[in-house]
């Protein structure tokens, strides 16, 4: 508590301390109560002023009431005086808190608003009692309706595309009913001209303690443009597995065809040869026995023949020999050819080991595809076969220095289309590099994280 006597010990102690309360005497030596109460106006108006007095007149009271002061006590009364400040401490305790809650609704009030603006999403507020419906500005620019304030449930008529409209109630309805907490629902709307939008609607439900909603608040998101892109995706995957069984139609039609044209050409002649030697040693006694022998040479020559196409057939095992031995047999049977200098890189033994068994037989085949495509069409000098583990993938390239091709002309051969299935049923992709006389080079990478070796 601090006293003072002179306007120059009030003033100095009003800007050097901050009081609950301040009592003045009515009469100070060249100072009074109402140049206090203009001094405590100016600056410290947040400071209870309670007036103490001998005697003054109604008029004066009523004066020093109306420029700002909290209240007067007679010294002839002064057991009112604990009640009275406890009385102004509280109400000006009461203001302040007041002025705080404003300030911070005030705040909160200008974050929704301009959320509400920024936000590319409706933000609605249904209350159940008046059936009044609040909307932010974003219906207008997603809907064409008009953004008012308080909209009526008759805007829900103009608004929901009427095929959906028993949907949404019914799942409204029966969250009321279930006593959710949460509600969601896809539906169409139609715009002020005419376009249809689907709208995702999550909201949260509102209840009292009797467990009964009294309100709904919720967010509305035009997901027009998010279906659109789903159902392209959804589309563009039914194509690529139609693609991806037509290649492995056409793969195995390949497959057939070369099997027979084998079976035909190689196997079917050497038998007929074989059965017109048997038939000539019937029928020719004097050359039975080199008739025989002959039979004999050609079914052998059949016989080798047809494991030959068996062995071209079966997927190479992995247990008996290694993916790198594999690759080095392919690569030393062609080289015997003399068409073609290989040169082949492959990642450490480790990494090879810790291939699972599928991922080697379609890195196999895919290398047997493009070395015959090669052969058959590229008039390549030389091949360069590379495979490497990077940043959790493994990458194949395939290089060779041949006469290329027109990526953009459509071609019937469905090797090409065979690595690129493959390469997509490994979850990975294939890039083809070329142009006439510019050779070609193929790049298939997959995913691969490398397991532990035990």
């Amino acid at each position: 508590m601090k006293v003072c006597t002179t306007a120059e010990e009030y003033i100095d102690l009003l800007e050097h301390n901050k009081f609950d309360i301040i009592l003045s005497d009515h009469q100070l030596p060249n100072f009074d109560s109402l140049q206090a109460l203009q001094v405590r106006n100016q600056k410290h108006s947040g400071t209870p002023f309670i007036l103490i007095t001998g005697a003054i007149s109604e008029e004066l009271a009523i004066a020093i009431l109306q420029q700002g002061a909290d209240d007067y006590i007679l010294k002839d009364r002064l057991q009112r005086l604990p009640t009275a400040i406890k009385t102004v401490i509280k109400r000006y305790t009461e203001a302040e808190e007041k002025k705080s809650i404003e300030k911070s609704l005030a705040i909160l009030t200008e974050r929704l608003q301009l959320a509400s603006k920024a936000s590319l999403d409706i933000i609605w507020d249904y209350d159940l009692k008046t059936k009044a419906i609040y909307c932010s500005e974003a219906v207008e620019r997603i809907t064409g309706h008009s953004s008012n304030e308080n909209l009526s449930l008759s805007f829900l008529k103009t608004f929901i595309h009427p095929e959906d409209m028993d949907a949404v109630e019914a799942s409204f309805n029966q969250m009321l009913f279930q006593k959710a907490n949460r509600w969601r629902k896809i539906f169409r709307a139609i715009r002020s001209d005419g376009e249809i939008v689907y709208m995702n609607s999550n909201a949260l439900v509102l209840r009292n303690e009797r467990n009964r909603a009294y309100r709904v608040v919720g967010v509305m998101q035009d997901v027009t443009e998010l279906r659109r892109l789903q159902h392209e995706m959804v589309e563009k995957e039914v194509k690529k597995q139609k693609q991806l069984a037509d290649v492995t139609i056409q793969a195995q039609e390949k497959e057939r065809s070369e099997i027979s044209k084998e079976l035909h050409d190689n196997v079917n002649q050497l038998l007929a040869t074989a059965k017109i030697m048997i038939d000539t040693a019937r029928s020719v006694p004097e050359i039975h026995d080199l008739c025989l022998q002959k039979s004999q040479e050609v079914i052998l020559s059949a016989i080798k023949e047809i494991r030959h196409i068996s062995h071209a057939m079966m997927p190479p095992s992995f247990e008996k020999q290694q993916f790198d031995e594999l690759v080095k047999d392919l690569v030393d049977t062609l080289r015997l050819s003399g068409q073609l200098e290989l040169l082949v890189q492959l990642p450490s033994r480790d990494v090879l080991l810790s291939m699972p068994a599928f991922l080697k037989l379609s890195f196999y085949r895919i290398i047997q595809e493009q070395l015959a495509n090669i052969l058959k069409y590229a008039k390549a000098n030389s091949v360069f076969i590379n495979l490497i583990q990077s940043e959790g993938h493994l990458i194949l390239t395939i290089q060779d220095d041949g006469i290329g091709f027109n990526l953009s002309r459509p071609s019937d051969g469905i090797g090409l289309k065979n690595i690129e299935s493959r390469s997509e049923l490994l979850h990975g992709f294939s890039k083809i590099i070329t142009a006439p006389g510019k050779g070609c080079t193929i790049t298939v990478q997959v995913p691969f994280e490398e397991e532990a070796v035990i």
